[in-house]
């Protein structure tokens, strides 16, 4: 996922710029890549209407699959605690019995798919809502939220993308349940939307130690894959440079049923053609991302 923050440049920032200078040795991890697509199953033809929305659906949908704990709390804790307790339970979350003000935890494996994407459909418009509302105080914000779901009209147009992505959905949902969630959980206990630099890059999971990116688009061109080449790989340096422990790093392309892991050492070499030392050296590009933002104006409480 790339932050709202660095979205809409015509030209590639400096960051950019000294990431594909450091690490210009690509061909080798794209052609690997279109191997791996040639070599899969038939690649999913179903498309849903709004391909960016759904991919971002997919996204949060696997995470609330994947997660023992609620992922994106931020976005949810805007609702009306009604709406959020309904959204949680229906996601297969439940509060413990015994400390009923505890965190929220995953009580069973066994939901559908079905209800998940219903939860999962739902959060990109409200992660929307609450990007544009980001200036209002907190409760401005979730005043504004709360009257747009008493709309009527907002509910239908909601209901209506929902039911159209279903067949792209099951689709999708078939693929990963047969042998990809079970892969996905084997790396270990997952962070959705981990956010590096205060949320101006946002990798979509960390299973313990794999930064995993997750894609539902086509991949037609090199240049679609080496965009997605520099994408991870400035995830797994600024993670590292942030003090995570990163030594994986996977590319799932949901409609090409592939899931290509690499050991980030030897990622990082082959595309330096040197041993890279991830944590210096997210630092260093860390700090180029960083001088690149503008200056934030407080929010006012």
């Amino acid at each position: 996922m790339t932050s709202y923050a660095i979205r809409g440049r015509s030209q590639p920032p400096a960051s950019s710029r000294w990431l594909a200078q450091q690490f210009a040795h690509r061909a080798w991890l794209i052609a690997d890549l279109r191997g791996r697509i040639s070599r899969a199953p038939a690649a999913i033809r179903a498309c849903a209407p709004d391909p960016d929305r759904f991919g971002q659906a997919m996204e949060r949908t696997l995470a609330l699959d994947l997660c023992d704990t609620p992922p994106y709390l931020h976005l949810l804790t805007s609702l009306p605690e009604a709406g959020m307790r309904r959204l949680l339970t229906t996601a297969g979350y439940a509060l413990p019995t015994d400390t009923p003000d505890g965190p929220w935890r995953r009580t069973t494996d066994h939901i559908s798919g079905a209800r998940l994407f219903t939860v999962g459909s739902l959060l990109p418009d409200l992660d929307r809502a609450v990007h544009t509302l980001h200036r209002s105080n907190p409760h401005e914000a979730r005043a504004a939220i709360q009257a747009v779901l008493r709309d009527r009209r907002a509910i239908t147009a909601y209901a209506t993308a929902a039911h159209a992505a279903r067949p792209a959905f099951a689709a999708f949902w078939t693929s990963y349940t047969s042998g990809f969630h079970n892969a996905l959980h084997g790396y270990g206990p997952v962070i959705a939307s981990l956010s590096l630099l205060g949320g101006v890059r946002i990798a979509d999971f960390l299973a313990g130690t794999t930064i995993v990116e997750y894609k539902t688009g086509h991949f037609d061109d090199a240049r679609d894959l080496d965009a997605l080449v520099e994408q991870v790989l400035a995830y797994a340096l600024l993670a590292s440079g942030s003090g995570h422990p990163v030594t994986e790093v996977v590319m799932y392309l949901a409609r090409y049923h592939v899931l290509a892991h690499y050991p980030l050492d030897m990622f990082l070499a082959r595309l330096a053609e040197q041993p890279i030392d991830a944590t210096e050296v997210g630092r260093r590009f860390a700090s180029l991302v960083e001088a690149e933002q503008p200056a934030r104006r407080p929010i006012a409480l």
